[in-house]
């Protein structure tokens, strides 16, 4: 799996450890924060990483809030 740190339109993700075997999606730790999201497995590849073609927008827009909490150090650094 692919726990290394990764990319969505300059939105640090990490994939979470844990049992994915009958799960249709996999959560993401958003910046390394406490805040997170679930991604479908459709967009992403068998290992987790994140396919790079795939538009991930719609995730984002559901979990404004979070994404907020958790960037909100980002733009001042």
């Amino acid at each position: 799996m692919n726990y290394n740190r990764q990319y969505y339109k300059g939105i640090p993700l990490r994939l979470i450890k844990r049992n994915y075997k009958k799960m249709k999606a996999k959560r993401f730790v958003i910046n390394d924060t406490n805040q997170n999201v679930w991604i479908p497995n459709k967009h992403l590849k068998s290992d987790g990483t994140i396919k790079n073609t795939e538009n991930l927008d719609y995730i984002f827009r559901r979990a404004k809030r979070q994404l907020e909490i958790a960037l909100k150090g980002v733009e001042k650094g």
